[in-house]
């Protein structure tokens, strides 16, 4: 009886969980803030309070950092009061370097930014010495050595081709993959478009940055507007949701992440018979950056598009531009004429 009591609870706790999930996502509430449990959680709740109410950055970035601050405070203090004067330059290196010897090369300067930006915290707000900043040491990267992977023209038409566009699915997966390919969107923010993000008399649409609070107008393509349209007029379930892409199933909960954006991305492209190893709906955005940058797009142009604040960030596209490439090589010395 026992064991049969402790597995309704089980049941109804994993119950109840689903309904506040379908809650938040229903009314867009974000996750209930953390209780902190010692002066290293307070510690951390504040710095996520200035990095999203300061810094104006979103959970997804947000959370990167807070995750390398958690680590950093339990490896100097463990359970012991948070003390400035132990933030040393020798414990801020020894962790930076321990911490990206465990991440691939693409991700291994992470905790040295993440670093930055906590010391600088630390500095504001708990009297660090500013020039203690200068003890988080500079991780190697090879910039641009690695080619962003895009699809060609007739793999974007053969994944295009893969819908059913009678089924309510197919007409609001051909609209979410030519937002991909034609503007070049982030899976996030595909997930959070809203429909009042359409300005269908200008023609424009608004995009909300998962990194960030800032937004960008971008003009809408005629053939993503009519896919949009027939989506909404034909497709879309009856829901007073503000969110554009809603899922097919009652209760008719919004797309507003990444990943199931990033999941009908891979499922139409191994339906297209395109080897997915790789690819996600990122493979998309890169595609409409390269697509801009072989017409001859200037790279301030192309970076606006992309949402980039750097034009560096947009630089590794110019390696896929083989024709301006080819025409600026230099004999290889000691070659043919």
């Amino acid at each position: 009886t026992g064991r049969r009591q402790k597995g309704q609870l089980r049941a109804a706790g994993r119950g109840l969980a689903k309904v506040l999930a379908l809650l938040r996502r229903q009314h867009d509430v974000g996750e209930p803030a953390r209780v902190a449990d010692t002066e290293g959680d307070t510690l951390v709740a504040a710095f996520d309070s200035h990095l999203q109410h300061v810094a104006g950055l979103m959970s997804g970035t947000r959370s990167h950092y807070l995750r390398h601050a958690t680590l950093f405070l339990k490896a100097v203090f463990s359970m012991a009061p948070f003390d400035v004067t132990k933030v040393t330059p020798q414990a801020i290196t020894d962790f930076v370097r321990g911490q990206a010897a465990k991440l691939k090369p693409s991700s291994c300067a992470a905790p040295a930014t993440s670093m930055r930006v906590f010391l600088r915290f630390l500095i504001t707000y708990h009297g660090l010495p500013a020039g203690v900043v200068g003890a988080v040491p500079t991780i190697r990267q090879w910039k641009l050595a690695s080619l962003p992977k895009h699809l060609s023209v007739e793999e974007v038409d053969r994944t295009l081709a893969t819908f059913d566009e009678q089924s309510p699915v197919g007409k609001r997966d051909r609209a979410i993959l030519l937002l991909l390919v034609r503007l070049a969107l982030r899976a996030g923010e595909v997930g959070r478009l809203r429909l009042s993000d359409i300005d269908w008399r200008e023609g424009e649409v608004r995009i909300h940055s998962p990194k960030s609070a800032r937004e960008r107008k971008l003009p809408l393509p005629s053939d993503v507007g009519q896919a949009l349209a027939e989506y909404l007029q034909n497709g879309r379930p009856q829901s007073a949701q503000p969110f554009l892409f809603l899922r097919t199933r009652a209760p008719f909960s919004p797309i507003n992440g990444s990943s199931t954006v990033s999941c009908i991305a891979k499922r139409h492209l191994k339906l297209a018979g395109i080897s997915i190893r790789g690819l996600s709906a990122h493979a998309f955005r890169h595609t409409a950056a390269t697509r801009m940058v072989r017409r001859g797009v200037g790279f301030k142009q192309v970076a606006d598009v992309l949402g980039h604040r750097l034009l560096e960030t947009t630089n590794i596209y110019a390696k896929l531009d083989e024709d301006s490439l080819h025409r600026v090589a230099l004999p290889w010395p000691g070659g043919q004429a």
